[in-house]
């Protein structure tokens, strides 16, 4: 089985390296095509399998969709022989897809699709007159995967034609993102236990607008106001100087800064429930992570994460912006703690990046 992974986002993200590995460990062979990536110097040594498109688009060529994407196939073309593929593998369905439905149209390579959170949240949102595009690349792939299954009903219920739900419906496959294997190999093994009237959350990732702190730090207050000790802990980098003064106003509140995964293990191990109510969320490997140290979740409605597991088995989905909610699932997670904790641990091995990949292999074909 030879493929061809069509992956405009490959620099951006740890996980895609993880994922060719997995499907290496089960003889599948890969071959990737990036795109280059800001401020990332290729030197032609990241991978034999690799190939980095050697022209950068300007400001005004990214927003001329078509074109963009033409030279795009063009390059694909020229770069490969590509009657040894078996299939195409598009990492998104705007930006790679596209050239995956123009290579099934004039050499016949069956492709998959995965639909990410710019594909929902910008191209499908925004840019109305592609909507149609992604409706006939979809409907043309041999499979559409999704990270999660309420991202799969809201891209079926508000983009798709309603003659052609069933049939997009039916060819569609929920696959997460998987974990890096240190968090898997260090799962907690002690039954984690909170103490009396105290409550240690954390958040870990860069801090922006969208991961939506300020919504985090209000339930706090209002778990203060219940009595209980609260003690908020953010790991990562605070992108907004604006963040410094907020999170500065708080004794309850402790910073540090982006660290290893090593350190990670440490900050996950001394709290006790991982808090991220994203406004927007492709899914959030560290909601997984957190579950392998014994941290029961809380994570937002709609969004990634949500439909992973039952809502109340590993934590809870909130609105994003009710603080109110927040707390009380808060609650809830603390008073039924040794329950949680027990079933985070037992259930991360789904996020097994070795687990995915024989999954993959199985709709390739």
């Amino acid at each position: 089985m030879k493929v061809l992974h069509i992956c405009p986002g490959y620099f951006g993200s740890q996980l895609y390296d993880n994922l060719f590995l997995a499907l290496q460990s089960i003889n599948v062979v890969n071959e990737i095509f990036t795109l280059p990536f800001k401020n990332i110097k290729y030197n032609g040594e990241v991978s034999i399998n690799l190939k980095v498109m050697d022209k950068r688009f300007n400001f005004f060529e990214r927003f001329i969709y078509v074109r963009k994407q033409n030279i795009i196939y063009k390059k694909i073309c020229k770069e490969y022989s590509l009657n040894e593929f078996n299939i195409v593998h598009a990492h998104t369905l705007f930006s790679a897809g596209f050239s995956a439905y123009l290579l099934k149209r004039k050499y016949g390579i069956p492709y998959i699709v995965a639909i990410r959170n710019t594909d929902i949240n910008i191209f499908f949102r925004y840019m109305l007159h592609l909507r149609g595009l992604g409706r006939t690349i979809m409907n043309n792939s041999h499979y559409i995967v999704f990270l999660s299954s309420s991202y799969r009903d809201f891209v079926i219920n508000n983009y798709v034609t309603k003659k052609h739900k069933q049939k997009i419906l039916d060819k569609s496959v929920v696959l997460p993102n998987g974990i890096d294997k240190y968090f898997l190999n260090n799962k907690s093994v002690v039954k984690k236990t909170i103490k009396e009237n105290s409550i240690k959350l954390i958040y870990v990732g860069d801090t922006d607008a969208n991961k939506n702190i300020e919504t985090t730090i209000k339930a706090c207050k209002l778990l203060l106001k219940k009595g209980y000790l609260v003690n908020y802990t953010i790991v990562g980098e605070l992108l907004d100087v604006a963040y410094y003064k907020i999170i500065s106003k708080y004794d309850f509140i402790n910073y540090h800064q982006r660290c290893s995964k090593e350190e990670l293990i440490l900050y996950l191990r001394s709290s006790d429930i991982f808090v991220m109510p994203s406004i927007n969320e492709t899914f959030g490997l560290v909601y997984a992570e957190a579950m392998s140290q014994g941290l029961p979740i809380i994570y937002s409605k709609g969004q990634g994460f949500d439909g992973q597991f039952e809502n109340g088995i590993v934590g809870y989905a909130v609105s994003c912006f009710d603080y109110k909610d927040i707390a009380n699932k808060i609650i809830d997670l603390y008073r039924n703690y040794n329950q949680f904790s027990e079933r985070c641990i037992s259930l991360v091995d789904k996020f097994n990046w070795l687990t995915i990949a024989k999954e993959y292999r199985r709709i390739y074909g």
